[in-house]
């Protein structure tokens, strides 16, 4: 005689023990296993508005809280497969926003070379020249001084305070300080550049495709670096035109 086995175990029938197993798999119940806390990068000010979820457990919830990778960062409970879908999708376009950023970055430093090449460049050479030849103006305007002093006339105070303030540019626009400055701020753009390339070359190996960039932070550092080298080149054309403003007017108060 053989024995009948139960159709229940541990005291619950096998209806019952279905309804457990789909229990486990509904992502809106209780006894769900399918779930895992993701982290959402939040404003502090927002912060307080972040609690347990109406199907979520709130004990689980605040040891996600504890255990939490970073400061400024809330757990968001994904359960099932299509929270999941839809969490993956929101970090994709999350991360197409990030690469197009990036590429915005790429164009506006693309843009700030060419201008660097067409027309900065022209400029300073142009200053240069323009400089070389105030400097040989004035080296024959001291000349010309320096053979009145010889012969005994003193100068005027016109005369001397020109000579003092042609002095000081000469040294302004020969300070090595400003050639100094000019290449930091090339070498500067020159490295947003590459970390420019090196997080669009990371995004790509990731196969995230290409679409954002680096943000508000670095648009506001590539500004102020433009802004700085517009002004020492533009104070070097200031300092120029203001020693060519000066010889003329002498040159008309003491004509040959």
């Amino acid at each position: 005689m053989t024995n009948l086995r139960p159709n229940h175990v541990d005291g619950k029938s096998i209806p019952e023990q279905m309804e457990l197993v789909l229990a486990k798999w509904k992502p809106k119940h209780p006894d769900c296993v399918f779930k895992h806390y993701f982290y959402n990068k939040v404003d502090d000010a927002h912060v307080p508005f972040y609690h347990p979820g109406e199907h979520e457990n709130a004990k689980e919830w605040e040891e996600a809280l504890q255990n939490k990778p970073a400061p400024g960062l809330m757990p968001v409970l994904a359960s099932g497969f299509e929270a999941v879908a839809e969490r993956l999708k929101a970090q994709r376009v999350a991360m197409g926003r990030f690469n197009q950023r990036l590429h915005e970055i790429n164009n506006c430093l693309d843009a700030i070379l060419s201008k660097h090449d067409l027309e900065w460049s022209v400029r300073t050479i142009n200053a240069r020249r323009k400089h070389d030849a105030l400097r040989r103006r004035t080296l024959v305007l001291a000349r010309k001084v320096q053979v009145l002093r010889n012969r005994g006339y003193a100068l005027s105070g016109d005369e001397d305070d020109l000579r003092i303030k042609l002095e000081n540019m000469e040294k302004s626009v020969q300070d090595p300080a400003v050639n100094a400055r000019l290449e930091e701020l090339w070498s500067r753009l020159i490295m947003l550049r590459e970390r420019a390339q090196i997080l669009q070359s990371e995004l790509q190996k990731k196969g995230l495709g290409e679409e954002q960039g680096l943000g508000e932070e670095v648009e506001v550092r590539v500004k102020k670096i433009v802004e700085d080298y517009e002004k020492q080149l533009q104070h070097l054309k200031k300092e120029c035109e203001l020693i060519k403003q000066d010889l003329e007017d002498w040159e008309k108060e003491h004509p040959r």
